[in-house]
């Protein structure tokens, strides 16, 4: 899957997302994942939980079959960036099968060998 393909897919679910993600160009995958994360992010608050999993199941899909570009933008614009700290965020945390919770420990360990330090989260175990 390229980042391409994954803007159809996330448009497909979710319509609302469509003029935000085809505002960027192609070769700004990073500024459309932005757009992915902030739907996300505020689904979680808002305790939209179907939502949330629909987002989950899309980002799953394209970590587990995203070309180089789609992987880095998942990784660094998608789940480094999910907040999870809120009460609302724990609940979501148990909503985030384990490929993309993996993921998730992944670019946070990388982050912290980088920065020398630990990122503010609090959804490790």
């Amino acid at each position: 899957m390229n980042t391409f393909e994954f803007r159809g897919l996330v448009a497909h679910e979710f319509p609302q997302l469509r003029d935000e993600l085809e505002y960027w160009e192609d070769d700004l995958p990073h500024l459309q994942m932005g757009e992915f994360l902030n739907f996300t992010q505020e689904a979680i608050e808002a305790r939209s939980f179907d939502a949330v999993r629909k987002s989950f199941d899309i980002a799953t899909t394209a970590l587990k079959s995203g070309d180089k570009a789609l992987l880095n933008a998942i990784y660094v614009s998608f789940l480094e960036q999910l907040d999870f700290r809120s009460d609302a965020g724990k609940e979501a945390l148990l909503l985030m099968p384990p490929e993309l919770k993996k993921g998730r420990y992944e670019i946070l360990d990388y982050d912290e060998k980088l920065l020398g330090r630990k990122l503010a989260v609090d959804d490790r175990v």
